[in-house]
């Protein structure tokens, strides 16, 4: 393999695998948002790192690195994505559909503040962990692996390490088709006793809503216009509607083929539960959002 990277194309089809772990405290004081995504026919990987630290936040975005040849099996019984040239991995333990453990690792130089600036910046972070999984979710597309689980991680901004361990979402993903070709809204949110998983695009819908021990597919989801404060409602294959809203606590940005992926960092309610999580609009302003 080469130490240098290559290219992906907008619209073109090309295997993909990508695993992702996140968590933030009740508080939204502590947290983080690490996503390796391996392109390994187009020797490209992308790593993404969002913290927030004694609530202030910290951006790191890798689009230039180099992959490995080897696609990663979501049915071996061990895997590892991995980033050459840079330490950023997650190693799976148990195949994607039946997975008991993922461990994760970034060591990172970020920008203070929203991000959307490629590569390193000028604040050391170092984030170590591992994920405990619950049961996977129903209402994901074919190769997506979605869960909600347990961390026990530490996180270290600038040579000041904090403890994490908490509720936390995980998940896998491969692919051919095409990426960023759609605009789409993607909402997380997650607590102790609910949480939902929604993506809102023209031509697609899917998600899954969890309430204590029942597990709802979702058929419908619609949101409000990006603001400090957005309504959004679901509607589940039973037919009946839940409700939320979503207030902004950090913005951050991610630069993507020469435009800007919108993120936010959330608290929200759901029917009477407290939630926390992310909304990320890609192309927002090409999107006919269904609510106010």
């Amino acid at each position: 393999m080469s130490d240098k990277f290559g290219t992906i194309v907008p619209g073109e089809e090309t295997w993909s695998e990508s695993a992702m772990v996140l968590y933030f405290d009740a508080a939204l004081r502590n947290g983080f948002s690490f996503r390796v995504s391996r392109f390994s026919d187009r020797n490209v990987t992308w790593v993404w790192c969002h913290v927030v630290h004694d609530g202030t936040l910290y951006c790191y975005v890798g689009h230039h690195l180099p992959c490995t040849a080897e696609r990663v099996d979501p049915d071996a019984e061990r895997a590892i994505y991995d980033t050459p040239g840079a330490h950023a991995r997650f190693t799976r333990s148990g195949p994607s559909r039946a997975l008991t453990r993922l461990a994760f690792s970034a060591r990172v130089n970020a920008f203070k503040g929203e991000g959307g600036i490629e590569g390193p910046g000028d604040t050391p972070v170092v984030l170590d962990g591992t994920f405990q999984p619950g049961h996977l979710r129903s209402g994901s597309p074919a190769g997506r692996f979605e869960r909600t689980g347990e961390i026990d991680a530490t996180l270290t901004v600038g040579g000041k390490t904090v403890a994490l361990k908490g509720l936390a979402k995980a998940h896998e993903q491969t692919q051919t088709r095409p990426r960023f070709t759609t605009p789409f809204t993607y909402t997380m949110l997650w607590g102790r006793r609910a949480s939902l998983v929604a993506l809102r695009a023209k031509d697609r819908r899917y998600g899954n809503y969890e309430d204590g021990d029942r597990d709802f597919p979702i058929q419908q989801f619609e949101i409000g216009a990006r603001a400090p404060k957005r309504a959004f409602v679901a509607t589940l294959d039973d037919n009946r509607t839940v409700a939320g809203t979503a207030e902004t606590v950090y913005n951050y940005r991610v630069p993507i083929f020469g435009q800007m992926w919108q993120g936010r960092i959330v608290r929200a309610t759901v029917e009477d539960h407290t939630l926390v999580g992310m909304i990320n609009d890609w192309r927002g302003d090409e999107q006919q959002f269904g609510l106010p």
